[in-house]
């Protein structure tokens, strides 16, 4: 079976982004047998849909089926009818891009309206949360979370992985794992209860951020870290907690997306209200406790490494190729 992935620009050791699980699910694909290709779509924000057409008109000879990564490049894809398509909602597409306060704006509302017009326009349909295929009924839709490589997201001791990294020894690390700059990821939020924590508890706290980290350094800096804090307005199926899993990391996260979910059973981690109080005690009960969690074996058992989901991903393809 011959796959052709439509998507963002994967990243590179100049340009890290967060199109890192994607790799890993290529990479997992392969594995299992699957000669799979990705088409990225490149250029600037408002065109580069358009001038990427031509290219990938061609590029879709000689491939049994295409699999669009997020609504545009979906709607990319969808402008040629030879091959059956799979479309992979990755959240914001279905759910809008919040700014400031979490206030979807109104041109975000209208590409979540197109791209559940999409979604009865394609072969099949995968999203990461059972919230997302509320969005898109009654069309069917594949509830597949990314997996996680756990080769890669394993734990480390922390004390080597602080060395390793310059890190003083006796801080106590927070990870803010978003893009700060990005209104999405309540960055503001997170660092007042980081300050509120180091505050009430009289520790020394300092909160690290993720972004831009190169892909090989993250699970690194996840292992050097005390306590991984999610703040976002709006998440799918967020890879960083599923990472923070492999390795044993706590996390304490507002109830965004799926993590209720996925952190179900795992001891050490906490949901909360997105407010620095909140937060604060969260990270101060978090930080008392023994630094590590059982996320590992609880995400093994959910099955969301990269096998098992990658074993899904092929179970959509060879439905969708069956049923043509």
């Amino acid at each position: 079976m011959r796959v052709l992935m439509v998507t963002h620009p994967l990243p590179t050791a100049e340009r890290p982004n967060s199109m890192t699980p994607l790799m890993h699910q290529i990479r997992s694909l392969r594995a299992l047998g699957l000669e799979v290709d990705a088409y990225q779509i490149m250029g600037r924000r408002k065109l580069k849909y358009v001038l990427a057409a031509p290219g990938f008109w061609r590029a879709v000879s000689g491939y049994d089926l295409i699999h669009a990564h997020f609504g545009h490049c979906g709607w990319l894809s969808r402008t040629q009818w030879r091959r059956p398509l799979v479309v992979s909602f990755m959240g914001s597409d279905l759910l809008g891009t919040p700014k400031e306060g979490g206030r979807i704006p109104f041109l975000s509302k209208v590409v979540v309206q197109a791209n559940k017009r999409l979604a009865r326009l394609v072969d099949a349909v995968i999203v990461k949360t059972e919230e997302m295929a509320r969005v898109v009924a009654p069309v069917r839709a594949h509830v597949i979370p990314n997996g996680v490589d756990l080769e890669l997201f394993r734990p480390v001791d922390r004390a080597e992985a602080r060395a390793a990294l310059g890190l003083a020894p006796h801080t106590r690390y927070v990870l803010f794992p978003g893009d700060p700059l990005n209104p999405r990821k309540a960055f503001p939020v997170a660092r007042a209860a980081v300050e509120m924590a180091a505050q009430r508890s009289g520790q020394e706290i300092e909160l690290l951020t993720l972004y831009p980290t190169p892909p090989e350094k993250v699970p690194l800096i996840m292992n050097a870290c005390d306590v991984e804090l999610l703040t976002s307005y709006i998440e799918g199926s967020p890879n960083v907690v599923k990472e923070a899993m492999a390795c044993n990391l706590p996390v304490v996260t507002v109830n965004t997306g799926d993590v209720a979910q996925l952190l179900d059973g795992v001891q050490g981690c906490f949901i909360c209200p997105r407010t620095p109080e909140a937060l604060a005690e969260a990270l101060i009960m978090a930080l008392a406790g023994d630094g590590r969690t059982n996320g590992r074996e609880v995400l093994r058992r959910k099955g969301l490494d990269l096998e098992s989901v990658a074993e899904r991903i092929r179970g959509v393809y060879e439905e969708v190729l069956n049923r043509r």
